[in-house]
């Protein structure tokens, strides 16, 4: 007998293999030799000696090795990261972490992820926050970490990580999509990259739903701006199709009063709109005025037509 529960089950199966295989094909773009060679990492650095054992972890084992933040990892193609750890006598142990992130443009997405300031010199950008740095360098993102820090450790980690930056591919392609946000009263260090609906919402909480219809095929990019809180936010779909379909499911399910690409007044009393355009759906959020919220689409509008063409 059919039931409503077996052909809801059925439905749900479908979708929960769908998503799996999708993971899996996103996972081997750009597919190059893995991350499993010592040559790698230096053998020592000033007396910090490489140990023979590698932790190694993939998406199925992830959580193994990082409990409370596998999730992030997991919403980008993450094929595997690499454990490796120095010791020297007397002085506090050094880790370095290299997770292959299997294409760039996914690398700078968990670097971007968190991060609060980055600087030019190690890999294509690094944050040194702490006693963490990390890098990211074309399909890989590393953290080279020493909990222990001291004056000498907090010269040894930029030297390491500087070590591995040599070992690793040239520079990988930057971000694209990222450059359709205006420059133009950006907060600094605030642009994000992913693809998920739950990534978004970490970000900046739109809905429960997935409103965006956002999914592994979609790449999103994401910026803060002043004065106020401002989010400027770019989606981009496999086809024009799809970002219509999202379209209307954004405009319905957020902006319920929405006419054309008239801002809303939403109930805070800031302006949200949005824009549909070839494969692309752009929208801005919590913008202080209806003027500066058709200001943002139009700057948005005119860098999204140059970069189609």
């Amino acid at each position: 007998m059919n039931s409503p529960f077996r052909k809801f089950t059925a439905a749900l199966t479908i979708i929960m293999v769908w998503f799996a295989l999708t993971l899996t094909v996103s996972c081997e773009k750009g597919e190059r030799n893995s991350v499993t060679s010592r040559q790698i990492v230096p053998e020592q650095i000033d007396g910090w000696q490489l140990q023979p054992e590698v932790r190694s972890f993939d998406r199925r084992t992830i959580f193994d090795y990082i409990d409370g933040a596998g999730e992030v990892y997991l919403s980008f193609a993450f094929r595997g990261v690499n454990v490796y750890s120095y010791r020297r006598e007397g002085a506090p142990e050094i880790t370095a972490e290299i997770f292959d992130m299997s294409v760039p443009e996914d690398a700078y997405g968990v670097f971007s992820y968190a991060r609060e300031s980055e600087e030019p010199g190690i890999g294509q950008a690094f944050e040194y926050r702490g006693s963490v740095l990390c890098f990211w360098q074309d399909r890989y993102y590393v953290c080279v970490t020493c909990y222990e820090q001291t004056d000498e450790t907090s010269e040894i980690l930029p030297a390491l990580a500087r070590e591995i930056s040599k070992r690793l591919p040239d520079e990988g392609k930057r971000l694209d999509l990222v450059n359709i946000l205006p420059e133009e009263g950006k907060l600094l260090h605030s642009e994000r990259f992913f693809h998920l609906h739950s990534s978004l919402n970490y970000h900046f909480f739109i809905a429960r739903e997935n409103l965006l219809n956002m999914s592994p095929d979609t790449r999103a990019a994401l910026a803060r701006y002043s004065p106020g809180s401002a989010c400027l936010l770019c989606v981009q779909y496999p086809d024009a199709e799809q970002a219509g379909a999202a379209y209307r499911s954004f405009v319905e399910g957020y902006l319920p009063e929405f006419e054309g690409a008239a801002p809303v007044r939403i109930e805070d009393g800031k302006w949200a709109a949005a824009e549909v355009n070839d494969r692309y759906v752009t929208a801005v959020f919590e913008v202080a005025t209806e003027s500066q919220a058709r200001q943002f689409l139009e700057q948005i509008k005119a860098n999204l037509t140059a970069f189609i063409r």
